[in-house]
């Protein structure tokens, strides 16, 4: 008994210094190191850099990509043809088709490329020989090189004009004479290039054409839209299709393509997607919006300089409205250029209004360009079998 209290005892004793630390002990919560706190500002930093990680990729992969698309379809998507090297390198792209005499030479609306004509082409083509061509920078032509010197800008009718000029000097199995179908401001070129080199054509077909006194008419509605809403479209267009947007865009539909209707082959559709995305195009298109009024006076100097020869059949011919989606004092004003261009530049000249259409027409409603072009060929025809016989 005396051994056991004795060890309880001593157990007690050796207890004591343990309850005297016990005591000793802070009251309340005990704060513990945990090394995850350090670590607090690195997983921040972290983070961060992984939300710029994305934002770069977001930023830089749909141009990349949109690029590297563009390299591959480039050739899958070009239209069967030929390249003209007109100078210092510079290639233009012409497509004809048929054979005969008078040769007919088509030439597209504002910012468009020849793919317009097709339906056309192939419709006068059975009776003679058709060509039709991109304007530089647009769809396969190219933009003059960097340096090269020049009196105008690429993008107006005067440079325009040349160009077409050294295109058909190096085409010679384009025989004369020249039928000039001209749409928008390819009718203006087409206008500039007639006066410049009268003996060579036949006759001029102006198709919802573009006139020097559009600005004036109605206290200027059209400049106003023209800059403002029309070309700063473009602009945005071409924005878009650098960033690689557009394709994107067109995948779910939320761009539609200029060029659409019953007759448009499947093969224009899809290369017109390819050029929506094609910025070098775009930026070819935006220029020639942009220099119109230096056009405008290019084409009014010209007519004060050197009279029009009066052989030269002129056909104009204009839907109900230039466009049915825009506001009607757009239309109207479109209506009253045209009145002057038939009653005070080319008084006498053959003037046809197809019913329900506009400027669409051309792939929408090809026979009404198509009959007026072939009655020009047919009376050429005619009067030179008459003159053969004589």
């Amino acid at each position: 008994m005396s051994s056991a209290r004795k060890r309880r005892g001593q157990n007690s004793q050796t207890a004591k210094p343990h309850a005297d630390k016990e005591n000793n002990l802070p009251k309340g919560p005990v704060e513990t190191f945990d090394p995850r706190r350090r670590a607090k500002p690195r997983s921040w930093l972290s983070r961060c850099m992984n939300i710029a990680k994305y934002i770069l990729f977001a930023l830089f992969l749909p141009p990349f990509l949109n690029y590297t698309a563009l390299l591959r379809e480039q050739e899958i998507m070009q239209p069967e043809g030929d390249f003209v090297d007109i100078g210092e390198g510079q290639k233009m792209f012409i497509n004809c088709k048929g054979r005969g005499a008078p040769s007919v030479l088509m030439d597209a609306g504002t910012g468009m490329t020849s793919d317009v004509w097709e339906i056309i082409q192939l419709e006068l083509a059975k009776s003679t020989r058709v060509c039709v061509y991109d304007r530089a920078g647009l769809g396969y032509s190219d933009v003059p090189p960097p340096g090269v010197e020049s009196r105008s800008q690429p993008h107006t009718i005067e440079r325009m004009a040349d160009n077409l000029h050294q295109v058909l000097q190096q085409k010679k199995e384009i025989k004369k004479p020249l039928i000039l179908v001209g749409a928008e401001i390819g009718a203006l070129v087409t206008r500039f290039y007639a006066q410049m080199h009268d003996v060579d054509i036949l006759g001029l077909v102006q198709i919802e054409p573009l006139v020097e006194n559009l600005f004036l008419v109605d206290g200027g509605v059209w400049v106003q839209y023209w800059y403002h809403q029309l070309l700063m479209s473009l602009q945005a267009l071409q924005f878009s299709a650098a960033i690689g947007f557009t394709r994107f865009a067109l995948i779910v539909g939320m761009v539609d393509q200029p060029i659409a209707g019953e007759l448009t082959s499947s093969s224009v559709q899809i290369r017109q997607k390819y050029l929506l995305c094609q910025p070098r195009h775009l930026s070819a298109a935006v220029d020639e919006h942009y220099f119109i009024n230096s056009s405008f006076s290019q084409i009014s100097t010209l007519w004060t300089m050197k009279s029009f020869l009066k052989n030269i059949s002129v056909t104009v011919i204009n839907g109900n409205y230039y466009d049915e989606q825009l506001p009607p004092e757009l239309n109207r004003a479109w209506a009253k250029a045209q009145q002057h261009l038939i009653s005070n530049v080319h008084p006498g000249c053959k003037h046809i209004v197809v019913n329900g259409a506009d400027r669409h027409m051309l792939y929408k409603s090809p026979s009404s360009v198509v009959n007026p072009v072939l009655r020009l060929v047919r009376q050429w025809k005619h009067s030179n079998r008459e003159a053969k016989r004589q």
